[in-house]
Parts: C-alpha cells; structure tokens; sequence
C-alpha cells in the first residue's frame, strides 16, 4: 500500500511530515448477515459470547451453501445429480434385451460412463469426508469433519441461551404462550361463532413457539432435562462423537482407501498390501448407503446449526432432463468418418512416442545434418 502523497512539494524544507498509512480496511463480507435482528435485542446474559458464537454461525454458513465453487451444499448437489444422471443413463440399458441393442449399450459409450460415475462418486465422497491440518490455513477444506471439528472446539459458545436466542428468540417463553392462549381465549369467548385463523411468530421476540421448538432441541443435543434447564448448558459430547462415529461407518473408509491406493494416486503393492479390505470396485449398494451416512450428518448440521431442513437431496432439474433420448447416437453414413477420426488420432499419437523421445534425448547426429533454417 502506497503512502498518501504530502500536500507540500518536494522542494519545500518545511514540509510537514508523512501521513502516516492508512490503517488496511477489512474486508467487507462477501454474503449479508443471516441474523435479522441486532445483539442488543437478543435475551442473553453474556453478549460477548453470543456475538462470538453468531460470527461462529455466519463462517458456518458461508461453508455451508454461499461459498459458490466448494460450498457444502454445491458438493452434496453435484454428486447427488451426477449420480441420478448415471443411473438413469444406466436404466435404459435394462431395455435393451426387449427393445433390442440401442446405443445406451455401445461398449465405448458404458466404459466411460461406469468408469467416469465410480471415479466422480469416490472423489465426491472423499471431499465431504477430508481433513485438513488445523494449523496450515492454506489447506483448509470445506469438509463435513471440518464443520464437526470446528463446532467442537466452540462448544463453550454454543450455551442453550445463545443456541435459542441466537436471533433474538425469547429465552423464557412461557409467559409469552401463556398470554397468547388466553388473549386468543378471550377472543373465541366473546365472538364464539366467528372463524378466525391463528397465526404464530416463527422469529423475533414474538417468536415463542419457535423458541419452544430450540428449548426442545437442546435438551436433545445436551441430555439435560426439561426441568433442569440453565442459560448455561452445553451440547454433549456425545453429538459430536455421534457425527465422528457416523462418518467412520463402512464402507466411508473404504471408499477412501479405494480413491488413495487406486483412483488418485497409483500405489504400489506393497501400499496397497498394507490397506485391509482394500477394494478394486464397489456396489451400487455401498454407494447409497455412503449417501445416506453423508446426508445423515449433513441434515442433522443444517438442522442444528441453521434451523433449515433440506427436503430432497436430488437437485430439481431446470429442462427437460430426457430430451434427444430417443435419438440414435450417430446416423450410419457417419460410421466412415468416425473411422477416419479413429485412424487419424492413433496414428498422430504414435508420432508422439519418437517426437517425445527426442524431446529427452536430442539425435545430435540428425541435428548436424540437418539443413539450415530457410534451405540450403
């Protein structure tokens, strides 16, 4: 950063000194706040700590769905489509013993789709699950360990009074319901046959069904009862050894040592001697069962952390996903020139093997006699 220039020329001895550099800006969040409503309005009884826990909360969320190429939310979306796209590619096969042979069953076209869908869905799976050193900020991953990890290390902050009243919820409910049930009481008796339709708060100080539904919650995440309820409760340690345990389950490590020894990196036998219950594939059954482990701890953090429940994990198509099925791969009076496309890229790769030689190992020789630049 550049020092400001002084007012006064370079040729003037009494110059005031330099202006100190400006102090380097912060730079403002890329996303705006999740939270509706401001600190002051929240009912806690540590507001430092609630607005640690919230700065905590909108980290999360950038991680979660508005970081706009790794986000976790895209990486669930693109796996989850690329799988039903293959699968679908995949029933059309089932018809060709009735309808006869179609293109869905041209060996060329099922080799690069069933290598091309296991490849993509163990490096799909493998992200959600990786770890990154906590100390190297410059590997840092959007992961769901990493969600885990990072929520565990900031358990202090998540008090049940933060957790409920994150966004200005009431912390004490219960005189608010009261008060509503008898004023809508109240009403009912005294126009008994007119209809009317109730509508409840779901945020803000007026919000406490809502906050009813948090209380309940984080009894669950800390096993505290209902009856022994402090501001200052914490989630168990228990949750957090739940998600690591769900993300342990078979066939998650497998997948991973199948994408380490075979799809990412080449290891050699002995490598992959020393990987028990190494596989050279897997089922369509392991797969979906990695999905729903995955899903299972990826629901239950957008749920907790977020109050957002994600109805369907297949992203809603945006066109006609079936359009040109139906068509022939490649019309009969085309079959020549895909010959001579063939013949053409295997003969120019062939070249390759002695130009890429002499590329290591120049022909001196040839070099000598060869005519110079421009002819002879």
């Amino acid at each position: 950063m550049t020092e400001p220039q002084s007012l006064a020329g370079s040729d003037d001895k009494a110059a005031a000194p330099a202006a100190k550099p400006a102090a380097r800006a912060v730079p403002e969040r890329p996303h705006p706040s999740i939270f509706h409503y401001p600190i002051d309005m929240c009912d806690v009884s540590d507001k430092a700590s609630l607005e640690a826990f919230r700065e905590k909360l909108q980290q999360w969320s950038e991680l979660f769905e508005r970081d706009p190429d790794a986000s976790l939310a895209g990486q669930f979306a693109d796996m989850m489509w690329f799988d039903i796209a293959w699968r679908t590619a995949n029933e059309a096969r089932q018809f060709a013993e009735d309808d006869g042979t179609r293109g869905s069953t041209a060996p060329l076209i099922a080799m690069m789709l069933d290598r091309g869908y296991l490849a993509g869905q163990v490096i799909a799976i493998t992200r959600l699950l990786e770890k990154a050193p906590a100390s190297q900020p410059k590997k840092a991953v959007i992961s769901l360990p990493r969600i885990v990890d990072e929520m565990r290390a900031a358990r202090e902050l998540i008090t049940r009074e933060n957790f409920v009243c994150r966004d200005a919820l009431p912390y004490d409910y219960e005189a608010l319901q009261a008060a509503e049930l008898e004023r809508l009481a109240a009403e009912m008796a005294a126009n008994p046959g007119k209809a009317r339709r109730v509508s409840l708060s779901l945020s803000g100080p007026e919000g406490f069904d809502q906050a009813r539904m948090e209380h309940e919650l984080f009894d669950q995440l800390s096993g505290v009862a209902p009856e022994n309820r402090a501001r200052g409760d914490l989630i168990g340690e228990a949750f957090f050894d739940r998600l690591d345990e769900l993300l342990a389950r078979p066939p998650l490590p497998e997948i991973k040592a199948l994408r380490n020894k075979s799809i990412a990196h080449a290891a050699d036998a002995f490598s992959r001697a020393q990987t028990k219950g190494l596989r050279s594939g897997l089922t369509i059954h392991d797969l979906d069962r990695a999905h729903y482990l995955l899903f299972a701890v990826f629901q239950t953090l957008s749920v907790v952390l977020f109050g957002l429940w994600r109805a369907s994990p297949v992203p809603v198509p945006q066109h006609n996903m079936f359009e040109h099925l139906t068509e022939p791969y490649l019309a009969e009076k085309r079959l020549e020139a895909m010959r001579g496309f063939w013949d053409r890229h295997i003969g120019e790769r062939e070249g390759w093997m002695q130009d890429a030689f002499r590329e290591v190992v120049p022909d001196k020789t040839a070099a000598k006699t060869a005519p110079p630049e421009g002819g002879a």
